[in-house]
């Protein structure tokens, strides 16, 4: 957009800010998973290693940042 007609809209860009006092919701989501069950095995609905794997990754984006309080999984490749 730079030397555009449209530059004067970065006018209007406001900076990102979190309100205090009030909670944030963040949605992590994968990429490629169908591909990663099917190379692995998974069994469906419910594969224990499947499901061990994203409590594993829950976990460590919790410990990575102390302010989450809490994390949860879906997955339609266990349906």
């Amino acid at each position: 957009m730079a030397n555009s007609k449209y530059e004067y809209v970065k006018d209007f860009e406001a900076q990102p800010t979190l309100l205090k006092s009030t909670y944030i919701v963040v949605r992590i989501d994968g990429r490629g998973f169908h591909k990663f069950s099917t190379k692995y095995d998974f069994a469906k609905p419910n594969d224990r290693r499947a499901l061990d794997l994203m409590n594993a990754a829950a976990t460590a984006v919790m410990k990575d940042l102390p302010d989450i309080g809490l994390a949860y999984g879906v997955s339609d490749e266990f349906r």
